[in-house]
């Protein structure tokens, strides 16, 4: 029986283990308005821009040959507070162990990159079903959204 690699890097993770994307899929999604907000036709209506706050936490799941991220999105603006949760899916060629620091690395260079997409459509569609107004997230470069881990 073959010994289990100890993987400490991304490039270790794609080349070793040769993970794959093999699914992506949303957890949750949510909108709600917020009670006493200035309606449609205020002063916000005409703005190029919502201004929102964004918050983003990280789960991470290794076992055997997968290895899994979940993003919770948590959005709030004057009108309203959305929640997306988007969980990405990797499968690798053999059975693999982690360093401690790699999941997030991983998690904040590769598979956020692959969600975030997911995350600026379902933000776009809920808020225009509910709103009337799409809010359309600016892209995301590499490395702008770093996952620390906590200890």
């Amino acid at each position: 029986m073959s010994e289990t690699p100890l993987l400490t890097s991304i490039d270790e993770m794609l080349e070793t283990a040769q993970l794959q994307l093999a699914d992506i899929r949303f957890d949750h999604m949510s909108i709600d308005l917020v009670e006493n907000a200035p309606q449609a036709g205020s002063d916000l209506e005409g703005s190029e821009s919502t201004p929102i706050e964004i918050n983003c936490m990280l789960g991470t799941r290794h076992e055997g040959k997968r290895f899994g991220t979940r993003f919770e999105f948590q959005f709030k603006a004057t009108q309203w507070q959305a929640i997306i949760a988007v969980i990405t899916y990797y499968e690798g060629c053999q059975e693999f162990a982690l360093a401690p620091e790699v999941p997030a690395d991983f998690a904040s260079r590769v598979a956020l990159m692959a969600a975030f997409p997911y995350v600026r459509e379902a933000l776009s569609d809920l808020t225009t079903r509910v709103t009337g107004t799409a809010v359309v997230l600016p892209l995301l470069r590499p490395g702008q959204i770093v996952f620390t881990l906590n200890e």
